[in-house]
């Protein structure tokens, strides 16, 4: 059964290469790296690393040439990813996987050298098991949020990087408008 994706959290787009959206194993930090850019359309720019004061090392660019962004399946083949299955987000070299953590300050996220697989990636259907297209929006959800899995969205944040979750101390007023706390639980449900 497909379940609708809120258009509020269908907020990226991976793009830098033609076709569906596929994993790699190696990444090159050469140039301009050989993964994908991700372009949030809330703020028309592109998710990157970026050295900050306080929270995450997390911003955005407006250079649609950075091809940062990366994928591993736990799985270990360099394939299509498939709308639902779990993936590990990376950005960069070294140290370049997000993971869930907790953090005094800005959104719950932090780097890791290994690949943590709590990342899940839906069309606006939500339909599971399909390949995702490049230039697609895409809601892009982790797992290990607590109390329950959410999805990343663009928070404007007065310190640290302008992401967050749906669930965001900021964002949750804004949810009112289009999704009950009763509604956006049975959402989360339905994904899993």
């Amino acid at each position: 059964m497909d379940t609708t994706i809120p258009d509020k959290v269908l907020v990226w787009a991976f793009a830098g290469k033609s076709g569906n959206v596929k994993s790699q194993n190696k990444y090159s930090t050469d140039h301009s790296g050989n993964g994908y850019n991700m372009h949030c359309k809330t703020n028309n720019k592109f998710l990157s690393y970026e050295k900050t004061d306080v929270g995450i090392n997390l911003g955005y660019t407006a250079n649609g040439g950075e091809h940062k962004i990366h994928f591993k399946l736990p799985d270990g083949k360099e394939r299509e990813i498939l709308s639902g299955e779990s993936v590990a987000l990376g950005i960069g070299g070294g140290d370049a996987f997000l993971r869930y953590a907790h953090r005094t300050v800005g959104i719950n996220l932090e780097w890791a050298g290994n690949p943590s697989f709590e990342w899940r990636i839906f069309g606006s259907t939500g339909e599971k098991g399909k390949p995702l297209p490049t230039g697609q929006v895409l809601a892009v959800m982790n797992d290990k949020v607590e109390p329950s899995a959410d999805f990343l969205v663009y928070l404007d944040r007065p310190v640290g990087a302008d992401v967050g979750w749906t669930t965001s101390p900021d964002w949750k007023g804004k949810l009112t408008d289009w999704l009950t706390t009763e509604g956006f639980n049975k959402l989360v449900a339905a994904l899993k």
